[in-house]
């Protein structure tokens, strides 16, 4: 007796917070490049379409390779924090410990992430845990363009519904069946798809002849449990990669909780820092049409930049690109803006976003100058980057819209690594700021780096058109924007520290200030004030 699917009920991707509602239809729409593949799931070949109607009884279809990660069957367990090398360092100042525990799944360090193609999804699931991992999936911004339905019975359901209803793109079917069972419940499920449908299996047993024996049957994909959403969503995009452009760079935002706070400055010299320092090829882009001001510290006078690749987004290759980028040195080249008010900001979200994509096809690094707006294009395009690093200053003001972000970022990226705090102008006023401790203590997220407030070394830098690098008495001050270059590179703050790093420069531990003191003997921080030079 087979049986009709229970919906979960079904559900598209719709912002956090937000109630979601079922989306009509099963149109397949052009599938574009999806993120890069996970490392350590089992290995791929060509693909083909993995799901065939069958035209006679006991044919087996046309062999498809398939991926997966195999894990022992059973409930799924807590997630590991401590499995995950990319979280915030440890840092004193009251030892405050962030909330937010997610990411499980480390990020993929070779190359960058971008939402999966517009398609449609339906999964059909076995036990209410799955059904919860894959309702998951739909807070992830990867998840954006598709639309997703979940549906109770597993396989036999699956049968039932396509006998009546067309296939979507891909479906995600669990079963826990193997053997002769298992394929000739396949076999039927292929004979209700439509030939370009994708199928992914979610089964109980981590078997390779199983696997094996799947390749051959037309399954595009076999995962085991236990598994994160995230992981989830990066097998699926393997499915729909553009093996003409397999390749995704990562992709970095600086943001400023307030204007004046510094983020162009640290962008621009965290960008040099990278190309010039680590030797990284690096991409810079001034996103800031209007007042950006990455010509003026590059000493360029631009008259284009931003504004031609705005202007025509769907005209925009890798030709285009490289007309309008600069080559400032062998490793780093950037993309300004006029910084004239001649024309209003383009505010199209598409158009930013071919922009950034653009980018980064080329660019294994590329570091974002975001501007000081909040609108649907700054969202977007921050919500859809690998890491933030966010600004600010230790004042009432600063505070209140960094938390602001914090939380907004955590709602929406549930799956990725916490921004990256910088806080700047430490010792502008010492009796009235905010101390560290308690401003990372109100944020939720302990400063990565406290840059201590030091006018004339970065007034000097900006009239001057010089980066840090080449201003006196800046040496401190670079050490950190190396460890943040160092951490974007990597995808981990310990990553390509010199043995004794920490402790030579980066750990600057001067007398404590009343308002930064801890419990006795206890570890300040891995990065100390920077303080003002004489």
């Amino acid at each position: 007796m087979t049986q009709q699917p229970t919906p979960y009920p079904p559900v598209s991707p719709q912002p956090a917070g937000q109630a979601v509602a079922p989306q009509p239809g099963l149109a397949a729409p052009p599938m574009p490049a999806p993120p890069m593949p996970v490392p350590g799931q089992m290995p791929q070949g060509q693909m083909a379409p993995p799901v065939a109607p069958v035209p006679a009884p006991g044919q087996i279809p046309a062999p498809a390779p398939i991926g997966g990660i195999a894990a022992p069957a059973g409930a799924m367990p807590p997630p590991q924090p401590a499995a995950n090398p990319h979280a915030m360092p440890p840092v004193g100042y009251g030892q405050v410990a962030p909330p937010y525990q997610q990411p499980v799944v480390e990020p993929v360090t070779d190359g960058g992430e971008k939402a999966l193609p517009k398609i449609s999804i339906q999964a059909f699931c076995d036990r209410s845990e799955t059904a919860g991992v894959v309702h998951e999936m739909t807070r992830d911004w990867r998840m954006k363009r598709a639309n997703l339905k979940i549906f109770m019975g597993g396989l036999p359901a699956a049968i039932e519904y396509y006998h009546k209803e067309s296939t979507p793109n891909l479906i995600l079917v669990e079963s826990g069946m193997r053997g002769t069972e298992l394929f000739a419940q396949l076999e039927q499920l292929a004979s209700v798809c439509d030939e370009n449908t994708k199928v992914v299996i979610i089964g109980a047993a981590n078997d390779i002849k199983l696997y094996r024996q799947l390749i051959e049957r037309g399954v595009s994909e076999y995962i085991v449990p236990p598994f994160h959403p995230l992981t989830l969503i990066r097998s699926m995009s393997e499915l729909y990669n553009d093996p003409d452009k397999p390749f995704t760079g990562r992709v970095a935002a600086f943001f400023g909780a307030k204007g004046g706070v510094g983020s162009s400055t640290l962008a621009h010299n965290i960008a040099w820092c990278l190309s010039e320092t680590l030797r990284q090829e690096t991409a810079l882009v001034d996103l800031d049409a209007s007042w950006g001001t990455t010509g003026l510290d590059f000493a360029y006078d631009a008259t284009q930049g931003l504004e031609e690749a705005l202007a025509e987004p769907d005209r925009l290759d890798e030709t285009l690109l490289d007309r309008i980028m600069l080559r400032h040195t062998d490793k780093l080249s950037i993309l300004p803006t006029s910084g004239s008010l001649a024309n209003r900001p383009n505010m199209d979200s598409h158009a930013y976003e071919t922009v950034v994509n653009g980018v980064r096809a080329i660019s294994p690094l590329t570091i974002l100058d975001m501007p000081h707006y909040w609108t649907d294009w700054t969202t977007s395009v921050l919500t859809g980057v690998d890491d933030i690093v966010i600004t600010t200053a230790p004042d009432l003001a600063n505070l209140r819209n960094t938390k602001n972000l914090i939380d907004y970022l955590k709602a929406e990226r549930p799956n990725d690594v916490p921004p990256i705090l910088v806080l700047n102008k430490i010792g502008r006023s010492k009796n009235n700021e905010i101390s560290v401790k308690d401003f990372g203590a109100a944020v939720g997220i302990d400063p990565a780096l406290v840059i201590g407030y030091d006018p004339d070394t970065f007034i000097e830098a900006a009239n001057d058109g010089k980066m840090l690098t080449d201003v006196k008495n800046a040496e401190k001050t670079i050490e950190g924007l190396i460890y943040i270059a160092n951490r974007l590179k990597s995808g981990s703050f310990n990553a390509g520290m010199p043995m004794g790093g920490r402790s030579k420069g980066l750990s600057l531990l001067g007398k404590k200030s009343s308002g930064d003191a801890g419990p006795a003997g206890e570890k300040k921080s891995l990065f100390s004030k920077l303080k003002k030079r004489k």
